[in-house]
């Protein structure tokens, strides 16, 4: 685990990791909008709407992230030095090649997994474009590992520092485990609403299929975040989406 970041983060670090993950939420504009029907709203004006949700989220996974993460050793050192106008390459160099090698080994198994399991999956899934790289590059590898590591993983690691250590020293394995895996979780299960809108029939080999491959990714993600920082998440979850298209052609 990385050392603790100094606890008095300027409000230039919350609106610099904002503004990175807006970038993402933003990119949600390049999905299709589905059918609408007789629907009164205009598809600009839902469009719109459609961003409100993942702004609130975006918001409060920054602050708490900002708030919680000194006190239990959690840190993204390169974009604290940037909000603190400060050079953060020599910082982010120490992440690149765990966050390169994680990325690439995921996409590695991902890409497999999904070879074995075309053969039990529903044929919709094939069929289905992928989104594009870029909302992928974005939302998925920016966005998503603010809402998911430095938010929720954040907050649970502390309160099981707070809670079952009385707020003494760094915590525990234990509660490092425990915030790794439920935040992996919660990762893959924020997966599933999205294939449902987008009309895929969530069978009981489906959704066991998304939650083992987005959950597996996110144990990778949770234990960057914790050994090395929120910049090594993100660099590998993008080499994932960067594998798995060159992979999958």
């Amino acid at each position: 685990m990385g050392q603790p970041v100094d606890a008095a983060i300027s409000w230039r670090l919350h609106l610099l990791l904002w503004l990175l993950g807006m970038m993402g939420v933003l990119s949600l504009l390049l999905l299709p909008l589905p059918p609408l029907g007789e629907a009164p709203i205009p598809p600009m004006a839902l469009r719109v709407l459609v961003l409100i949700q993942p702004t609130i989220l975006l918001t409060i996974a920054v602050l708490i992230g900002a708030r919680l993460a000194p006190a239990v050793g959690l840190q993204a050192p390169a974009v604290v030095a940037c909000s603190n106008r400060q050079n953060g390459w020599s910082l982010l160099q120490p992440q690149l090649w765990p966050a390169l090698l994680a990325g690439l080994l995921s996409g590695v198994l991902l890409w497999a997994i999904a070879g074995v399991g075309q053969f039990l999956l529903p044929l919709e899934l094939a069929s289905m474009a992928a989104p594009p790289l870029l909302l992928r590059f974005l939302y998925g590898g920016i966005t998503e590992e603010i809402l998911l590591r430095w938010g929720l993983m954040t907050l649970l690691l502390w309160l099981g520092w707070r809670w079952g250590q009385r707020r003494q020293g760094l915590p525990q394995k234990r509660w490092v485990a425990i915030a790794i895996a439920l935040s992996a979780f919660v990762f893959a299960a924020a997966h599933l609403p999205y294939a449902a809108a987008i009309g895929l029939p969530l069978t009981p080999v489906l959704t066991g299929y998304l939650l083992l491959q987005n959950g597996l990714f996110g144990l990778v993600a949770g234990y960057l975040y914790w050994r090395y920082g929120l910049e090594a998440a993100i660099v590998a979850h993008w080499v994932v989406h960067l594998a798995l298209a060159i992979l999958q052609g």
